[in-house]
């Protein structure tokens, strides 16, 4: 899309919360590429985000603010100040087993987030980071559910305050029951109260990729580049499941914010399907000599998993001159590019 049909003139400043994340990161990349002011929350100090970005563009262009909690109203409200719109990907990545902790923290600091925007006139667009856990379990399934714009992760919610499931597998439900409560809460109260921006969803699936900067982990592709070093916790951490690369996250959610045809909807990142076994394989074509790279699992199936609103997206991003999501080959490649 040509800049001139953006919903915000370029040189608007963007907030984008959780700055220095994976995601976050290139969605403020992104963002400063088109042109925009970025500014850029984050918990404690980080001088060498400022300096990336500056480096990379010019000063003054990326300013960070460091905001402890996004419950404090008084804090949000100055944040948002001259802010033409918000990009809201920081949440609670601690993986506890403690739904008590964390779902109600990451509900409040959604409906806080969208609260003090409301009360800038000069709002006109929010994305909301949400999460491919927040529609589904993201188990294997080799039958093909169908998985749709209205699906929710009903079995999260229950198995996160079940007190017979617990260890990782608790943890990892209290993060989807995070992600799906914090995401519903959200659309009900835009539909309570119904402001004057326009607000989308995006909900990413198990990210692969280029990291932006060595003080940035990498989430979900800093454990995949650990099989290099012969680490197989990605193994059992993450199941077999949709991936995406994650510059194709960030430009979808640039186009959740920028795109006036794009309202009210759920983004979903998702560009294929994937098994351990195609890492692997494409791991070691990238790098013949290492012989550290284990051996994926081979008795877990394929998902057949089809995700419906994937199509729209293929959509936007050929509408905005991509043409598909990059394969997990290229995003591989990307993502391990300087580290062994």
């Amino acid at each position: 899309m040509d800049m001139n049909g953006y919903a915000l003139p370029p040189g608007s400043r963007i907030l984008v919360t959780g700055a220095n994340g994976y995601i976050a990161s290139h969605v403020v990349d992104q963002l400063l590429a088109r042109g925009f002011l970025v500014r850029g929350t984050i918990r404690r100090p980080m001088p060498w985000l400022e300096e990336y970005f500056a480096g990379k563009y010019r000063d003054n262009v990326f300013e960070s603010v460091i905001v402890p909690s996004l419950e404090d109203s008084r804090a949000l409200e100055d944040l948002m100040n001259d802010i033409s719109g918000v990009i809201h990907m920081a949440s609670d990545l601690t993986f506890s087993s403690s739904p008590e902790a964390v779902v109600p923290w990451v509900v409040k600091g959604t409906t806080s987030m969208l609260e003090a925007a409301a009360k800038q006139p000069s709002l006109k667009c929010f994305v909301l980071a949400s999460s491919s856990s927040a529609a589904y379990m993201l188990s294997p399934d080799p039958n093909g559910r169908k998985i749709d714009k209205d699906s929710w992760n009903e079995t999260a919610v229950r198995n996160a305050w079940d007190d017979k499931i617990s260890g990782e597998e608790k943890g990892l439900a209290v993060y989807a029951a995070s992600k799906t409560e914090g995401e519903r809460q959200a659309w009900n109260w835009i539909r309570e109260n119904r402001p004057q921006f326009r607000f989308n969803s995006i909900l990413p699936c198990f990210n692969v990729g280029t990291i932006l900067h060595t003080e940035i982990p990498g989430s979900t592709m800093g454990w995949t580049r650990k099989l290099l070093t012969g680490d197989p916790s990605a193994f059992s951490k993450f199941s077999e499941q949709w991936f995406v690369d994650v510059e194709d996250v960030a430009l979808l959610s640039v186009i959740g914010l920028l795109d006036p045809t794009v309202t009210s909807e759920r983004i979903f990142a998702f560009g294929e399907q994937f098994h351990w076994s195609d890492v692997v394989r494409v791991l070691r074509e990238l790098r013949p000599t290492n012989k550290r790279i284990p051996d994926a699992p081979s008795n877990v199936p394929r998902d057949r998993t089809e995700v419906l609103p994937r199509k729209r997206s293929l959509a936007l991003l050929s509408a905005w001159g991509k043409d598909g999501f990059t394969p997990i080959g290229k995003s591989l490649a990307n993502g391990i590019q300087n580290w062994e």
